[in-house]
């Protein structure tokens, strides 16, 4: 062989050694990316399964608050006879006034305004799920018409409150069921 054949040969022959090693490292870099893109393929299923957890524990822990809040507005009531009352028997008192020797104490019926919790601008007293139990407000007062105005300037129609009421007091109470039971 010639140096002119040997020439030809290299020059033939280091193009594609060339091309045979470039193709190698090309398979190699290939398989490096798709070895680091199925990392990060794993890495970002991992971080969704994550996120979907972390959002129903979000929804577990919103779903626990609301149940919690329905239920201190709904507690049973213990009694002396089973150990519970059922809710329809709840009844809230609202007191007016204090107990004095001058004083007598009246009983008022309460009830909100019959669609009132419906209007844009009803400003109920309190929260209005009480309002779906017994209500009746205590008053201690010298008689039934200051008993009334006491009553009439903390419940009015204008909180979405009617009050009913009858001149009872305690006393007025005892000596009518000292009447009917006397023969």
């Amino acid at each position: 062989m010639t140096s002119e054949m040997l020439l030809a040969l290299f020059c033939i022959g280091a193009p594609l050694l060339f091309l045979a090693i470039r193709r190698g490292l090309l398979h190699r870099t290939e398989r490096e990316v798709r070895r680091a893109g199925a990392r990060l393929v794993a890495e970002r299923d991992a971080l969704e399964r994550q996120a979907n957890e972390l959002e129903a524990m979000q929804a577990d822990i919103e779903a626990t608050k609301a149940r919690l809040a329905e239920l201190s507005t709904h507690k049973l009531i213990l009694t002396r006879r089973n150990g519970k009352r059922t809710a329809s028997s709840r009844r809230f008192i609202h007191e007016i006034g204090r107990p004095e020797p001058t004083r007598n104490r009246f009983v008022f019926r309460l009830a909100m305004a019959p669609g009132f919790v419906g209007k844009p601008d009803a400003k109920a007293v309190v929260h209005p799920d009480i309002w779906r139990f017994e209500n009746e407000a205590q008053v201690w007062a010298a008689d039934f018409a200051a008993a009334r105005m006491l009553t009439g300037s903390i419940f009015h129609d204008r909180v979405g409150v009617t009050v009913s009421g009858e001149d009872t007091t305690e006393d007025a109470k005892e000596d009518a069921m000292a009447e009917a039971a006397a023969p």
